[in-house]
């Protein structure tokens, strides 16, 4: 909801985290994904976890592995 108490974001998610480098980590059903600022679901809600972004990157966990995504939603496990 905006300052003006306009829905901007549909309440179809458990839980909405704040943004962080235009982007807010979401979750449903136990899945994470991301949203930009008008609501359009940028990475898929596919994680088991999913953290803020910062410099470009966010830390996740994919089937039980932890990793980082980038800003496509590409995982790369942690080393």
């Amino acid at each position: 909801i905006d300052r003006a108490g306009n829905e901007v974001i549909p309440f179809l998610y458990d839980e909405i985290w704040q943004f962080s480098e235009g982007l807010a980590a979401v979750e449903l059903n136990g899945k994470y994904g991301y949203i930009d600022k008008s609501g359009k679901v940028i990475i898929h809600l596919k994680y088991d976890f999913a953290d803020f972004f910062s410099n470009g990157q966010a830390s996740a966990i994919l089937n039980g592995e932890w990793g980082y995504i980038d800003k496509q939603g590409n995982f790369t496990p942690k080393k």
